[in-house]
């Protein structure tokens, strides 16, 4: 996951030092602002998660065993052997720490008081459950405003 968000992270738009200043969709270009609000990436991201926790507990197990502790020990043992695996494990461990700030970052740019109650439980769900609560963040989190629209036009003064 931190392999396809990296990018991401080095071609978005800049903001200025205010942290309060909003990104509007007009704003973006083309393919960004058509790529950053697809919210399949959420689903998308949901399904290969959930496949692979069921991948790792009901396949193989002729190769890993067939009951939890079993496969549980050959993770384990894969891991104390496998340098390319245990990165993978600190890089989802550090990454999990950054989402929260990730996540708070996001809701600035689409003009959301993070402090607020309007999106609350949304915002705790991203930031403290790793993967699935960014999952869910990229499926179920505000539009981008629109400078000419007006049902989706966020005022960040009148926000607070």
């Amino acid at each position: 996951m931190l392999a396809f968000l990296l990018p991401y992270l080095a071609l978005r738009t800049s903001e200025s030092a205010d942290t309060t200043s909003v990104v509007y969709k007009e704003d973006l270009p083309r393919i960004e602002g058509i790529l950053g609000e697809f919210r399949g990436l959420g689903l998308l991201m949901g399904t290969v998660g959930s496949g692979s926790i069921l991948w790792s507990l009901f396949a193989r197990s002729g190769d890993f065993g067939t009951r939890f502790d079993e496969r549980y020990a050959s993770f384990i043992d894969l891991l104390s052997i496998d340098r390319v695996g245990s990165s993978f494990i600190v890089d989802l461990g550090i990454f999990a720490i950054f989402q929260g700030w990730l996540v708070d970052d996001d809701m600035r740019r689409r003009g959301v008081n993070v402090d607020g109650e309007k999106m609350a439980g949304l915002r705790a769900v991203a930031k403290f459950v790793p993967f699935f609560g960014l999952a869910a963040y990229l499926l179920f989190r505000p539009p981008l405003p629109s400078r000419s629209g007006s049902q989706d036009r966020v005022d960040p003064e009148n926000n607070k």
